[in-house]
């Protein structure tokens, strides 16, 4: 087992920005086409960093999505369901243990294959788990998004009373004011003329 992680280690991987380079296109389309393949269930080897790991085998299935987007004007969705079902990441990782494996040792690629599966049934997993996780993470987005909602409308509507109420206070003070200058008014022309 050990040897079987030693073999796939050892395999060339290339970075994020240099598969990028490779297909002429820029770092966050890539990490876009990357997301979408691996919501359709294709597995990228992640460093101690948690950043993607490109092996040739992932270059040629982002190779074949880009043309399949850019050349034949596929939907990016369809294109990725394509990748995945057509490569099938068992497959491609059957094809790697068997190309990494000394073709003298038949017990090594049984073993490689055995580990294989065994890793295969834990990504589909933690797969499961991510799609679990975003579902969740979604539906806690549209939550509050309705709590803003409500917050802003709730806001609107106090501003909106607070300005009502404001208004009235200063009516009630203008028609006060003028109540108390004709009562002033009055007292004044009864004290000049002595009306009863």
């Amino acid at each position: 087992m050990g040897e079987v992680i030693e073999l796939v280690a050892r395999e060339r991987t290339y970075s994020g920005r240099e598969v990028a380079e490779m297909l002429g296109i820029g770092a966050s389309t890539l990490r876009k086409w990357s997301m979408l393949l691996e919501q359709h269930g294709y597995w990228f080897v992640r460093d101690n960093q948690n950043r993607r790991e490109y092996r040739q085998m992932d270059v040629s299935c982002l190779t074949r999505f880009y043309e399949l987007t850019k050349d034949q004007l596929i939907p990016q969705e369809e294109a990725a369901q394509m990748i995945v079902s057509q490569n099938g990441t068992e497959a491609a990782q059957r094809e790697t243990a068997v190309a990494l494996a000394p073709a003298s040792h038949p017990a090594a690629v049984e073993d490689a294959l055995e580990a294989l599966d065994v890793i295969d049934e834990k990504l589909h997993a933690l797969a499961l788990h991510v799609k679990q996780q975003d579902e969740t993470q979604q539906a806690l987005l549209a939550r509050l998004e309705k709590q803003e909602a409500y917050i802003r409308s709730s806001l609107k509507e106090r501003d909106r009373r607070l300005t009502k109420a404001m208004n009235d206070i200063l009516d009630a003070k203008v028609q006060l004011a003028k109540l108390k200058d004709a009562e002033r008014k009055t007292s004044i022309w009864h004290k000049l003329f002595r009306l009863s």
